[in-house]
């Protein structure tokens, strides 16, 4: 199933079958950040599905640096061709997807470089995409980028820190 099939089923509403979208969460986890910048509530997301938490709970980043860090160590689960989106799922089973601004993959992957294969194994702190946020801006596309646990159904959520954030700072706190 490709990415945009599964925001599909999110957006509209389907029912997930796939065993592995279906993970369950097994215990507390703390998820760092995976991008150096500004971190903000979701809901100031300017695009509505991410701001509506349809697709899970998290928060967004204005990054201040082109870098995006393994947030958890697991397994990508999920990357777009374009390199404007990732998805990880930890050992823990907590699904995460990584968007890299909004509309970006209108830009056909051209300020992405893509670092980690498909269903690779990550640790936490890994590189794991660069990014030229100059080159989004001048693209005209918003550099907001929302950190979600997608898998969060009846999950607790907090946000551990929000304004200025180094990657690998505790961001999220999950509580199974």
């Amino acid at each position: 199933m490709s990415f945009l099939d599964k925001l599909k089923g999110v957006f509209s509403g389907e029912e997930k079958k796939d065993e592995h979208i279906q993970k369950e969460i097994k215990e507390d986890e703390i998820i760092l950040a995976p991008i150096t910048g500004e971190v903000k509530d979701i809901k100031e997301c300017v695009d509505p599905v991410f701001a509506q938490e349809i697709v899970g709970k998290g928060v967004i980043t204005i990054p201040s640096e082109g870098k995006v860090y393994a947030p958890v160590a697991g397994k990508i689960s999920m990357l777009a061709e374009t390199g404007h989106a990732i998805g990880i799922t930890s050992v823990n089973g907590t699904e995460l997807l990584i968007h890299i601004g909004l509309d970006t993959v209108e830009l056909e992957g051209k300020p992405f470089e893509i670092k980690v294969a498909s269903n690779s194994q990550v640790q936490c702190g890994d590189l794991l995409i660069e990014f030229d946020i100059d080159a989004i801006k001048e693209a005209g596309k918003e550099i907001q980028s929302p950190i979600i646990i997608t898998n969060t159904d009846d999950k607790t959520i907090t946000c551990l820190k929000l304004g200025q954030i180094v990657h690998g700072e505790d961001l999220l706190k999950i509580e199974a």
